[in-house]
């Protein structure tokens, strides 16, 4: 049976602003790959730049924060994979991985790259191809 071709096209991701954490319009924006939230640039190990804040908020760990992203990413949906490799939101920017055909998932072991997780729902996994970003992380343009 073929299976339709979920894309996505986004130029803004919401997500939710860690506690304490003050976004100022305009300024440097970032996920903090030990929580999958969003902090305002900083000096410190794990953050991955976003793009920019687009609004002013103050963080209490459940209000989340639009962000203007560097570059649109291309986002294709797959199935999740069951528990306990399923993926979470809490999983954004991550590595997830080829479980088949349709399914990704947590696990890595003698498992292939699928790409970086934008987004969990009900509905699957919203991830950027590995093709998109290289399997180590983001490799610039290709050529």
């Amino acid at each position: 049976m073929e299976r339709a071709i979920r894309i996505e096209a986004w130029s803004y991701v919401e997500k939710v602003l860690q506690n304490t954490e003050v976004a100022e319009k305009g300024h440097c924006a970032c996920v903090d790959l030990t929580t999958g939230e969003i902090v305002a640039g900083q000096s410190a190990e794990d953050l991955i730049p976003l793009g920019t804040f687009d609004q002013n908020l103050t963080g209490n760990g459940t209000k989340k924060v639009r962000v203007r992203l560097f570059k649109e990413v291309i986002l294709h949906r797959f199935d999740n994979d069951g528990s306990p490799n399923a993926l979470a939101e809490s999983d954004f920017l991550k590595p997830c991985y080829l479980k088949d055909t349709k399914t990704v998932s947590a696990l890595a072991t003698n498992r292939s790259v699928a790409g970086r997780v934008w987004a969990v729902t009900s509905a699957g996994v919203l991830i950027e191809p590995a093709i998109s970003i290289g399997v180590q992380g983001p490799q610039g343009e290709p050529g």
